[in-house]
Formats: structure tokens, C-alpha cells, sequence
């Protein structure tokens, strides 16, 4: 019989693709939705078994985790925006019960997608899994941060577990990069702030591709490992691109980053104030991450699995383009 696979996040951009690669593959698929979710039906359709819940639900954690051999947690959620308990409760305590589960019912791998926003990257020319975790007072990375060093302890516990690292994950149906910069772009509220700053990406099929790595090869017990595709382009060649697909004209305005970076520290705080569920135009987290030169180091996911990017990233920006002017303009900014 075939081995069966728990996919958190299932409704989410990577958690979708892990679970049609993991059909893909011959698995048998569990996801755990959150009620009402309109991917239900469509993942039952597919011969997903679907548990309703979510991982901060101890109950439905257990119940999704049970008669499992494999799980894929990548359930998080990836706005740079929104109340801090959330992030806690599904980053940090979400994982704790994720894991707890996978070692009450002996999975036999548990990997985990974390990201390259644990590490102090904006300030550093390089990272690899030996670099330093950094908290920097901002929900998404310091909870990731939290996440991973969860599974680090449930490691010390017998877990048999792998951690991701991933860079800006992009690819047709993603909402989070280029729908935003597009908008953006569109509304001509885009510029820079950091000259030349290499955008560090990876493709969907890639970064899943080297999830199955993880989860299968018994080299990867107990790692953790960057996903980059590792290919140069700048932030200004990303736009640049973005703004031909769309026929607008590419960002000019270049601002000081120190600049725009308070800039975004005091819209964060108005945005607060006035209590707006929506994401403010700038924030400290996306100016960092955007202005950051480190390059991810993934030579150990290539020596240690030998792992490959198989989507070239020309060609993974000209699929996600090709999606993106699909989508109506006004649904570009949903986060």
C-alpha cells in the first residue's frame, strides 16, 4: 500500500503544490483545511482526505497527523501584515502540536517549511544553513524563527524531521510578490530604494521538488536546507519585467532606504492605529526584504540531495507572467 501524506497549509500556494505533486507521486493525501474553505471540495474531488481544522487546533492536528507516515507542514500564514497572536499561534504553537502529533504517532518524516527570513539577511552578503537565527521585532520572521526551533527541539526528541529555508517562492497562482509589485507598478506607487539589490527566488516546482527530497532521502534527517534557485537578477529587472507583461512603464523614483524604511515604520503604526485589517503600502518587514543583498547558499541541498532547479528562472518568470496578466487588476492586491 502506499504511503500516506499529511499536507498542512493545503489551501496555500506551496501547500497546494506539495499536494498535487504528492498525487502525483502515488501518495495517499491528507490535508488539513481550516471549515469552510472554499478548496475543500476540490481537494475531496481529487481524492484528498480532508480533515477541517487548523494547526491550532490540538484535536484536528491529532486527528490529520493519525495513520500518517509523512508530513508536510507548510500552514503559515505569509503576509508581512496582521495581529501578532496570530502569527504566534499558528507559527510557533501550531508546529509545537504539529509536532507533538508526529512523534505520538511515529511519522517517519516530518519536514518543515520555514525561511530564509530567520537569518539577519538584509545586513549579511551570504547566508547558508550555518548562519544565525536573528529576531528583528517583526511577526512573520521571528515566529518562523519560533517554528523552526520547535522542530529543532522536537528533533532532540526522536522526531525524524527536515527544515526548509526558502527565499521569495514565486509561480503562477502565488499572491504574495508579483501580484503586489504589479499593483504597484500599475498605480505608479512603485520605486526603489536599494540600487541593484539581487532578488533571491525560487520557483514553486523547484522548491517542491526539493521537499520530496526532504521527506524522502535519509541523508536529509535531521537537516535543514536553503532553496534558491541562485540565478542573478536585480529587484529592478524583476519590475522591469513586471511592467512590460502589464504595459505599463517601469518604476524611476529612487528614495534612501533609511528613508523609506522609517517611512514604514510610522504607516505601520497609523495603519495600527486605525485598526486596518489591510496591509499598508510599505512595511519594514517588505523594505528589508527587498533591499537585502545576501546571496542563499544552497550547496549543501545540491551536494547533500542533489538537488536541481528544473524550472529555469527565465522561464518561471515568464510562466507566472503569462499567469498574472490572466488575473484581473483588481485582484492583484489581496493581502
Amino acid at each position: 500500500m502506499s504511503k500516506k501524506v499529511l499536507v498542512t497549509g493545503a489551501s496555500g500556494f506551496i501547500g497546494s503544490h506539495l499536494v498535487k505533486r504528492c498525487l502525483k507521486d502515488g501518495y495517499r493525501v491528507k490535508a488539513l483545511v481550516r471549515k469552510g474553505n472554499a478548496c475543500i471540495e476540490p481537494l475531496r474531488a481529487s481524492g484528498v482526505e480532508v480533515v477541517t481544522g487548523d494547526v491550532r487546533d490540538a484535536g484536528a492536528v491529532d486527528l490529520a497527523v493519525s495513520g500518517c507516515d509523512l508530513v508536510l507542514h507548510a500552514a503559515a500564514p505569509t503576509s508581512d501584515w496582521g495581529p501578532l497572536q496570530d502569527f504566534i499561534d499558528i507559527n510557533i504553537i501550531g508546529t509545537r502540536k504539529v509536532c507533538e502529533s508526529s512523534l505520538k504517532h511515529g511519522v517517519k518524516r516530518l519536514v518543515h517549511v520555514s525561511s530564509f527570513e530567520c537569518f539577519d539577511h538584509y545586513l549579511l552578503g551570504r547566508i547558508d544553513e550555518q548562519t544565525p537565527y536573528k529576531t528583528r521585532q517583526q511577526s512573520y520572521p521571528d515566529t518562523k524563527i519560533g517554528s523552526s526551533n520547535e522542530v529543532w527541539a522536537a528533533m532532540k526528541r526522536g522526531l525524524s524531521a527536515s527544515i526548509l529555508y526558502p527565499v521569495w517562492v514565486y509561480g503562477p497562482g502565488d499572491r504574495t510578490l508579483f501580484p503586489i509589485l504589479a499593483d504597484a507598478i500599475l498605480k505608479r506607487q512603485m520605486f526603489y530604494w536599494s540600487r541593484n539589490a539581487p532578488m533571491s527566488m525560487v520557483y514553486i516546482d523547484n522548491l517542491v521538488d526539493l521537499a520530496m527530497l526532504a521527506a524522502t532521502r535519509p541523508e536529509a534527517e535531521g537537516e535543514a536546507f536553503m532553496a534558491c534557485d541562485g540565478e542573478a537578477i536585480t529587484f529592478e529587472e524583476v519590475c522591469q519585467r513586471i511592467a512590460v507583461a502589464i504595459g505599463s512603464s517601469a518604476p524611476l523614483l529612487r528614495l534612501p532606504f533609511g528613508l523609506v524604511r522609517a517611512v514604514a515604520g510610522v504607516m505601520e503604526t497609523l495603519w495600527r492605529l486605525a485598526g486596518s485589517e489591510k496591509r499598508p503600502l510599505l512595511t519594514r518587514q517588505a523594505v528589508d526584504v527587498l533591499a537585502s543583498r545576501a546571496q542563499a547558499d544552497v550547496s549543501k541541498a545540491r551536494n547533500v540531495l542533489g538537488w536541481r532547479s528544473t524550472v529555469p528562472q527565465d522561464d518561471g518568470i515568464r510562466r507566472t507572467l503569462d499567469w498574472l496578466v490572466t488575473v484581473d487588476p483588481s485582484q492583484w492586491k489581496v493581502k
